[in-house]
């Protein structure tokens, strides 16, 4: 391994890292593997390179970039690395950063500035434009991904009341509120590391159902992606034994205010109600008066 890909570092690091200097072959490459890695290891480079349309000559140059010596090595790697995501894995190498406040900050900083790099701004767009057209959203989250999913939640019912967070709690059946899913739904998913396997059961019912799904996960994302109809990845390299997740939570407060653009006098309308409600009930110790919220543009724009 050289210098630049050390031996510790994940084949999604490795393609993060490498990003802006592949080709568009490349980078069509660079989906496959990121969407098989978690059994990268049971595929032959010629499979990923058929299912990515490119040729084995693209193939193998794709892994020189990424430090591996041939497609085997990297096989072999990402087999011994089979665990990598559990806390438990990272307890040992990251004890001595404990408390490294300095370096805790620069790695979200790292994590931002790569995301900015290879995330394609257009796919915000596709993804507000969804949330903006639909009749119902159906917010999804498990394990650490739940928390993200509440302040989704908490952030759209700005918008319109019809926002649901699922699973409901843990005495509702989650077949219920899937069977209540329209083609003019929007499905957001938060799918971050360590994803339980029912994730991919209900994105592929709700794209069933004709639903557009949004998807926002880290790099290691896989099949369980592959019917999302947007797809947003977010770094989420920790400086310790825990994932961060600075960057989902800054991209979904950035879809919250890009959707402010498109709703116009509608959510001022929505917003102006609920601020009446807040000095009604006295639910919060100060309130703001509705003559001052500003003007929203009715369409979007830069």
């Amino acid at each position: 391994m050289d210098e630049e890909h050390p031996d510790d570092m994940q084949i999604d690091e490795r393609i993060m890292n490498a990003y802006a200097k592949l080709t568009p072959r490349e980078k069509q490459l660079a989906e496959v593997v990121l969407r098989a890695q978690s059994s990268l290891s049971s595929y032959t480079a010629a499979e990923l390179a058929d299912t990515a349309g490119v040729s084995a000559a693209t193939a193998a140059r794709f892994f020189r970039r990424l430090g591996y010596s041939t497609y085997n090595e990297a096989r072999l790697h990402s087999r011994r690395n089979a665990g990598w995501g559990s806390p438990f894995e990272h307890l040992q190498d990251t004890l001595q950063q404990a408390g490294d406040f300095h370096l805790h900050v620069a790695q979200d900083s790292e994590n931002l500035s790569r995301t900015l790099e290879t995330m394609d701004i257009s796919r915000i767009e596709e993804a507000v434009g969804y949330m903006a057209q639909a009749r119902r959203i159906w917010i999804v989250g498990y394990r650490n991904s739940r928390a993200l999913a509440q302040y989704a939640h908490m952030l759209l019912l700005n918008f319109s009341s019809d926002v649901h967070l699922l699973p409901r709690d843990a005495g509702a059946s989650l077949g219920e509120d899937l069977a209540s899913i329209r083609p003019d739904d929007t499905v957001l998913v938060i799918a971050m590391r360590r994803r339980p396997r029912v994730l991919g059961e209900v994105v592929t019912i709700a794209r069933e159902a004709g639903a557009s799904v949004i998807m926002i996960s880290d790099p290691t994302l896989g099949e369980t992606g592959a019917n999302a109809s947007v797809s947003l990845r977010c770094q989420n390299k920790g400086a310790g034994i825990f994932d961060s997740m600075v960057v989902p939570i800054s991209l979904i407060n950035h879809l919250c205010a890009r959707l402010v653009a498109t709703k116009g006098a509608a959510l001022k309308e929505r917003l102006a109600e609920i601020e009446r409600l807040h000095e009604r009930v006295d639910d919060l110790s100060s309130a703001i008066s509705v003559q001052d919220l500003p003007n929203f543009p009715s369409v979007s724009g830069d």
